[in-house]
């Protein structure tokens, strides 16, 4: 058992956000720490521990752009000179040269068909090491053997990319200006009255792993077991999505020798076992009552389509079903690799931190980066990975921040953002406990994200809600001005330039955007098109946080209102003063639809329109040469 949280409580039922406690040996100097130090990698427990002087490596021991090849004869004739040296020492003195300072123990694939007979203890021990598989951390320009770079290349690739995983979790681990929430065992409750309903289910969910690991069932029956014993009641939640849903992401391409990064990059569709976000609504389902307005999917994908905002929220770019995932999971059978499942898996949530780090700040093109936080807790978005290897499974939690100094920031070929991940739990579940253990944990992630994840999500929506408001209302007005008042049905339409996120797409899809992009804008201008003149009451209830204000049409049905709901005074003053807004507002109203419906101006529009149309038309035509 490798379940380092057994002893921690919490309530059973809402999860308790546990906020990062200060760290103990703050204000404590360097000198005053006498902890073993060792290379910085996935089973140090503090950064205490950490050798800071191999951290500080500046001056790489080989060209960083190296082939294979030459780096199998540089590391030859280096070995070769280093014995050449030691040789030259007496016999009686070499062992009290040369200090051993780290032991590296390459463990084989675990073969669970083998080990099966093996005590829970054992077989735990040996997917823990395979699943951690390289005990260092990426050191960029450090030479190491060529069978390490083979052996441990992918894992470095993923650290040079900004992902790294630690195996045991800790706060110190944490910057200060983040505060994660993982949850927790009490151990004590598994006897529980209350959890009947809960042992019941670790019952079925091991009987079904009994059985898979009696007949060496593929991957496919721990996938579809976990999508039923594990996350069911995730996946019957109205207030959440799941689906087996892929997700775009620009990978960039790492040097196969050096492990760093080369500058290019690949556009690449990757699709998680299982993805977990925040479901939507349409105006039917708002009635329901979970249904959110900042969750409106037609008004994310707007957000989402419009060049000048760009805010993906669905993995699958240019909808907006399900929305800014908070878990993933990765399944593997006892032919698959658990350290795929560990690199897919923390690869996907990657992807989905990015998504969320663009939603907390300030509204603005995509193409702007590093624009300020909203809010003072906006960094603290955070991500899980679960994965599954036969019957073992780990739960790990995941947040975004940039690349500290112990992790080479600055350093040539890595990346200024870090995603780092710690095991929060993992067992093999062998027995009715460690099932309930499992289903304990993930019942508090769905509780999470139900509660404190969604909070967070629509609080910072509000802004991109309004900012997109505004950008569409200007492509509306272009619309209403070019084509006239007919243009809903006079077969032409405008197309603006695609978001900044599509240009790695082909063609066919960025045409497919437009597309929607042409019917979304149409509709708002239809739902925008300046009618019979009125005014708003926002005095009290009439206006809410939600709401624009309560619409009037007249100034007898105003003084009505102002009478019934707010027990207003009916007087000659307010009767005049009634009739003279509602004026007001109609000579607004008439000015400003003859300002922007002007039949010459119209037309000129739209000749200078066509013009450039055509001009884009024959560049295109020359660029791809006759059919």
């Amino acid at each position: 058992m490798t379940d380092n949280l057994d002893k921690t409580y919490t309530a059973p039922k809402a999860p308790v956000l546990r906020l990062r406690p200060t760290p103990e040996n703050e204000g404590i100097k360097e000198g005053q720490l006498d902890v073993p130090r060792h290379r910085d990698g996935p089973w140090i427990r503090h950064p205490d521990e950490i050798e800071e002087s191999v951290c500080t490596l500046s001056n790489a021991q080989f060209p960083l752009d190296i082939d294979v090849e030459n780096y199998r004869i540089f590391h030859r004739e280096r070995m070769t000179a280093f014995t050449k040296y030691i040789r030259q020492w007496p016999k009686s003195e070499r062992s009290g040269q040369i200090e051993v300072k780290q032991v590296t123990i390459v463990e084989s694939l675990v073969d669970m068909e083998r080990m099966l007979e093996t005590s829970k203890d054992k077989i735990e021990r040996a997917v823990e090491q395979t699943f951690v598989n390289c005990d260092i951390y990426l050191e960029p320009g450090q030479a190491w053997p060529p069978s390490n770079m083979e052996r441990f290349g992918r894992d470095w690739s993923w650290n040079a990319r900004g992902v790294y995983y630690r195996h045991h979790y800790s706060p110190h681990w944490v910057t200060a200006d983040h505060d994660l929430w993982i949850p927790t065992i009490d151990d004590s409750m598994f006897d529980d009255p209350t959890e009947e309903h809960r042992r019941a289910r670790a019952k079925n969910f091991l009987l079904h792993v009994m059985d898979n690991e009696r007949w060496n069932k593929s991957e496919y029956a721990w996938e579809a077991d976990a999508w039923t014993d594990v996350f069911g009641q995730m996946r019957n939640d109205p207030a959440l999505a799941a689906d087996k849903r892929e997700y775009y992401a620009e990978i960039p391409d790492v040097h196969p020798v050096s492990c760093t990064l080369t500058g290019k990059s690949r556009f690449a569709k990757r699709i998680p076992d299982a993805t977990f976000g925040l479901a939507t609504f349409r105006p039917k389902h708002y009635q329901n009552a979970v249904a959110s307005y900042e969750l409106d999917a037609e008004r994310l994908q707007a957000l989402a389509l419009h060049r000048y905002c760009g805010l993906i929220s669905d993995p699958r770019c240019g909808e907006a079903d399900l929305v800014f995932p908070f878990a993933v999971y990765e399944a593997k059978g006892w032919n698959g690799d658990p350290r795929e499942a560990r690199h897919q898996a923390c690869a996907a949530g990657a992807a989905y931190l990015d998504m969320m780090d663009a939603l907390a700040r300030v509204p603005g093109p995509s193409e702007v980066r590093d624009r300020e936080y909203q809010f003072e807790e906006s960094h603290s978005a955070q991500v899980f990975a679960l994965t599954s290897f036969g019957a073992q499974w780990h739960i790990m939690v995941g947040y975004r921040r940039p690349r500290l100094k112990r992790e080479h920031a600055g350093h040539p070929g890595v990346s200024d953002t870090v995603y780092l991940y710690q095991r929060v739990w993992s067992s093999r579940i062998a027995d009715e406990r460690s099932a309930w253990k499992l289903l304990y944990l993930v019942d508090q992630i769905h509780d999470w994200g139900v509660t404190t994840f969604r909070d967070y999500i629509i609080r910072h929506l509000k802004a991109w809600h309004r900012f997109g408001r505004v950008a569409w209302a200007g492509d509306a007005s272009t619309l209403r001005f070019i084509l006239g008042k007919d243009f809903a049905t006079c077969g032409k339409t405008i197309t603006f330039d695609t978001p900044g996120w599509a240009k790695n797409f082909g063609a066919d899809f960025k045409t497919e955007l437009k597309q929607k992009s042409g019917k979304l804008l149409i509709k708002i201008c239809i739902e925008e098109q300046p009618g019979e003149p009125y005014v708003r009451c926002v005095v009290g209830r009439c206006g809410t946080e939600h709401y624009p204000g309560y619409a009037i049409f007249s100034p007898e049905e105003h003084l009505r209102h102002y009478a019934r709901v707010h027990n207003g005074t009916i007087n000659e003053s307010a009767i005049s003063a009634f009739k003279e807004m509602h004026r007001r507002v109609a000579l607004d109203v008439a000015e400003t639809f003859k300002a922007s419906h002007s039949e010459e101006r119209r037309k000129r529009a739209l000749e200078a329109y066509d013009e450039r149309k055509g001009k884009r038309v024959k560049r295109n035509f020359q660029g791809t040469g006759s059919p």
